[in-house]
């Protein structure tokens, strides 16, 4: 196993910070609906996971409103999406022709700030019939779950059998294809061969060629570039006291959709003092590239919550967040489908001369979450490999 960083877990990164009393997750947070694969993992290692409970809020300029049946709101919304239709279109195009009329009109902004969030999407490139195919995605984002020991502790456990197989800071940069094996060269030249391989690397790295695949293929470079790699900044304070209870019991998730950070959750039913802001789309990447991410969040909390920023400032222990988008084994958060690219998924997890496979949530269109896409994609991918290595 040949990983480009210093650690194993690709998007999965879990922090400890003693202040904020649990694991501080700075990627992938959720266990999203029933995600068995990585349900049957998580009880194979005995970690426990709590859901996501509480009430859901909206903000305007700092007063809070109930939002009541959120997920039942949305869905009115996404309902209207149809996965027969013939031409594809951008869901920016599908809220446009303001489906559901005047009276769902609040409806759609929830809906565009939560395709934003969720998928990392810019709203005008996001494939609506992706959307369609895919289902409701409120029914994974409404049913989700944390791992209490954080998720790090999954790839610990995952990785305990075969940790001397697996070879750090090693970058892959071309893949050969001969007509008896393939060859893999890194950055130093160093040769591996094998008789299939199984590539994980996250989508930009496939579009660019960043690792080259010889000869070319050009089906697997068309459904790549049919994809586009979403961006999230993802933002956890860490405070010395839970001031948003004054605002409300039980609040779960706080919704923005006007502003840069769409939404704010806690760690409700667990009593933690860590507020988490995320940004997605656009908005995500104006953060992340404005030079000080940190100072944004804490002015952003201020406002969503009607606080002075001074007062946000003065109870602040820590802040931690990653930056995705610009680190160079990554670029980006997950991946989604452009417009004409709802099949792209399918078309990469078919795997090209029973030699090369790919997985990895880009190549995975039936999850309602990345890390179970991205593990479901894993087994089927080293299926395919055993098989072919017994022929």
């Amino acid at each position: 196993m040949l990983e480009a960083g210093n650690r194993v877990g690709g998007r999965i990164m879990t922090l400890h910070d003693a202040n904020a009393g649990t694991p501080v997750e700075l990627g992938a947070e959720f266990v999203h609906g029933d995600a068995p694969v990585t349900t049957r993992l998580l009880d194979e290692a005995r970690l426990i996971t709590v859901p996501s409970l509480g009430k859901q809020y909206r903000s305007d300029r700092g007063e809070l409103s109930p939002q009541g049946p959120l997920w039942d709101r949305l869905s009115k919304v996404f309902d209207h999406l149809d996965p027969d239709k013939k031409k594809d279109r951008s869901f920016q195009e599908f809220l446009d022709d303001k489906p559901g009329g005047a009276r769902l009109k609040q409806e759609r902004e929830l809906a565009r700030g939560f395709v934003q969030g969720f998928y990392g999407a810019d709203s005008t490139m996001i494939s609506e019939k992706s959307l369609a195919q895919a289902g409701d995605p409120t029914e994974g984002a409404s049913e989700s779950r944390r791992v209490v020991n954080g998720y790090t502790a999954l790839i610990d456990y995952m990785k305990q059998d075969i940790a001397q197989r697996i070879r750090l800071g090693v970058t892959v940069r071309r893949v050969e294809r001969t007509e008896n094996d393939v060859r893999v060269f890194d950055q130093r030249g160093e040769e591996y061969r094998a008789r299939a391989v199984i590539i994980t690397a996250p989508l930009p790295m496939l579009q660019d060629e960043t690792i080259a695949i010889a000869p070319e293929i050009p089906k697997l470079l068309r459904a790549a570039r049919q994809l586009v790699m979403g961006h999230v900044t993802h933002v956890k304070i860490v405070v010395k006291e839970r001031f948003w209870e004054k605002k409300g019991k039980a609040i779960s998730y706080v919704h923005a959709p006007e502003r840069p950070f769409t939404v704010w959750w806690t760690k409700y039913p667990l009593l933690t003092p860590v507020i988490t802001g995320w940004a997605g789309g656009p908005a995500a990447l104006q953060i992340a590239e404005g030079g000080d991410v940190e100072s944004s969040a804490i002015a952003e909390l201020a406002h969503v919550f009607g606080t002075q920023r001074r007062r946000v400032e003065s109870i602040v222990e820590s802040i931690h967040w990653h930056d995705w988008t610009h680190d160079p084994n990554f670029r980006g958060a997950y991946s989604y489908a452009g417009i004409g690219g709802s099949n792209a998924p399918r078309v990469l997890a078919g795997g090209f001369d029973d030699r090369i496979f790919l997985a990895g949530e880009a190549t995975d269109s039936g999850s309602s979450g990345t890390v179970e896409g991205a593990l479901a994609t894993g087994k089927r991918a080293a299926l395919k490999v055993l098989k072919r290595v017994r022929l």
